[in-house]
């Protein structure tokens, strides 16, 4: 058996791509655990360039023989390829190297008519997170005439989403100041330089700020699953959950995310009515994005909109 033989699923999908849109587009998606012995294994694409990250460490040789196998695909790719990016993600160390071509510096991408800034080789992450394309497509439906709320905004392509939908203002919070550089950057590539605010905070703390800047129509959650020293998603999620009525408006939507494995959507679900309370009704799940195909879905990115109905007063 060739060495590369697990990989022909990969190398098939690749084949099969059609690139012609120019935009962020996820390729293979071996995460899902639909295909058996390339759970460790997706392909991006981010243009004009090919994304391949491994969750596990690949033999030198294995690798070597696989990217060759990638690139001699490419000519029969529909769409511009013009080179490959490995990204070796296992445990903490996480090593990234230029296989063939030369990136583009900067490296500017586009998703839904909205440009973005990436990085290929500094970060573990890119800059944008390509599974939550239809969250950005819901934000962007249903961000007309609204003040929205960004927390753990991260470079901020939920607020790009936003304005581009039409968005009076938009909020944005993270307490990684470098990657809120990195939003307005984004958001000077599209012209979003009015009633875009970025603030620098932990958001646990930052709860009397958010109300003077609010009430909002619109606020989505999508914080890490661990952030060593500032949050841990079991444990302070429902800490933001608790003070949600304090800064949004009746009517309100919100796009409350979560990404980790061992949350399930029913038990995210109960998280949000044990701590929000019912005044906060689940309306629907988003679709998993194109691309992302899931053997189970109670592990992947869950993304639940709700609406808020402000109770009536004595």
């Amino acid at each position: 058996m060739s060495v590369l033989t697990p990989y022909n699923a990969l190398l098939n999908a690749l084949e099969q791509a059609n690139l012609v849109q120019n935009e962020l587009a996820r390729i293979f998606h071996g995460r899902g655990h639909c295909y058996e012995g390339l759970e460790h294994i997706n392909l991006d694409f981010y243009p004009p360039f090919l994304f391949l990250v491994s969750y596990q460490v690949i033999d030198e040789t294995e690798l070597a023989a696989l990217a060759d196998a990638i690139w001699q695909k490419v000519p029969e790719v529909e769409g511009k390829v013009e080179g490959l990016v490995f990204q070796q993600r296992a445990g903490r160390d996480t090593k990234n190297q230029v296989f063939y071509g030369e990136l583009p510096q900067p490296h500017i991408i586009k998703e839904q008519g909205i440009q973005y800034q990436v990085d290929l080789l500094k970060h573990q992450n890119t800059g944008i997170f390509p599974d939550m394309y239809n969250g950005r497509a819901f934000v962007m439906e249903n961000a007309k005439a609204k003040k929205v709320l960004n927390l753990f905004s991260y470079t901020c392509g939920f607020s790009l989403a936003a304005m581009q939908g039409g968005a009076t203002s938009v909020v944005n919070m993270d307490m990684n100041n470098g990657v809120l550089k990195q939003g307005k950057i984004n958001h000077k590539l599209n012209g979003f330089v009015k009633e875009v605010s970025f603030y620098p905070h932990d958001i646990l703390k930052s709860f009397g700020k958010l109300k003077k800047t609010g009430p909002f129509d619109l606020v989505i959650i999508d914080p890490p699953s661990f952030q060593k020293g500032s949050f841990e998603l079991t444990k302070d999620y429902q800490k933001i959950l608790r003070r949600l009525p304090e800064i949004v408006n009746h009517d309100a939507q919100l796009l409350l995310c979560a990404n980790s494995p061992d949350l399930s959507e029913k038990a995210f679900i109960a998280l949000i009515a044990e701590h929000a309370g019912n005044d906060f009704i689940f309306d629907h799940r988003l679709e998993n994005s194109q691309g992302f195909p899931e053997k189970d879905n109670d592990r992947n990115l869950k993304a639940l909109v709700y609406k808020y109905k402000k109770p009536h007063e004595e």
